[in-house]
């Protein structure tokens, strides 16, 4: 298990068919805790149910476009 103790921030997840899915799962298959983050409530709707299938209850809000987000998920995932 490569990712056991490593903690990692999966962007711009949309649905399980998305290249963010993959690398989620190829990560929580090594053993890697696992944070995600959503643009804005439509997507909230699909990312919570996958973050939860990968067991994390960590799911923020990120817009790269704004600079309170971006100063923001550093400190809500630390």
């Amino acid at each position: 298990m490569i990712m056991k103790g490593k903690k990692g921030l999966i962007v711009g997840l949309a649905n399980n068919k998305s290249i963010a899915y993959g690398i989620a799962k190829a990560c929580a298959d090594q053993g890697a805790e696992l944070a995600f983050t959503y643009l804005n409530d439509a997507l909230k709707k699909r990312v919570d149910p996958i973050a939860a299938e990968f067991g994390s209850d960590k799911v923020y809000e990120l817009d790269v476009s704004n600079a309170e987000h971006m100063d923001a998920i550093a400190s809500l995932i630390e």
